[in-house]
C-alpha cells in the first residue's frame, strides 16, 4: 500500500432497498478511488437491506479490491448483520462493530 492512500467515508443512514440503490450507486460512483485507498462504510443508520443491496455491496467490494483498495463495513444493525451472516457475506467483508 502506498503511503499516500486516502480513507473515504460513506454513510448509509437509510434502508438499502431497490428505491434507494440509485442514490447509493451515484454516491459510490462519485468516489475517486486510487490504488491502496480505504473505504469505510458506516451502516449505523441502515436497518434493512434487500437482495439488491447485498449485490450492491458485493460489486462495491470487487470494484474497490480491483483498485488495490480495502473496504471496511461498520455499525451493522443486528437484523442486517443476520442477513450478512445467512448469505455468507460476513466471511467476504471486513465487518467491524
Amino acid at each position: 500500500m502506498s503511503d499516500n492512500f486516502k480513507t473515504h467515508k460513506v454513510y448509509i443512514d437509510f434502508p438499502l432497498n431497490a428505491s434507494s440503490l440509485k442514490e447509493m450507486e451515484g454516491c459510490i460512483d462519485s468516489l475517486e478511488l486510487a490504488i491502496g485507498d480505504v473505504v469505510v462504510v458506516d451502516c449505523t443508520g441502515m436497518d434493512y437491506i434487500c437482495s439488491s443491496g447485498l449485490r450492491f455491496f458485493l460489486k462495491f467490494y470487487h470494484d474497490t479490491a480491483a483498485k488495490g483498495g480495502k473496504m471496511i463495513i461498520r455499525g451493522l444493525h443486528p437484523l442486517v448483520k443476520g442477513v450478512f451472516d445467512m448469505s455468507g457475506f460476513s466471511h467476504i467483508f471486513n465487518i467491524e462493530e
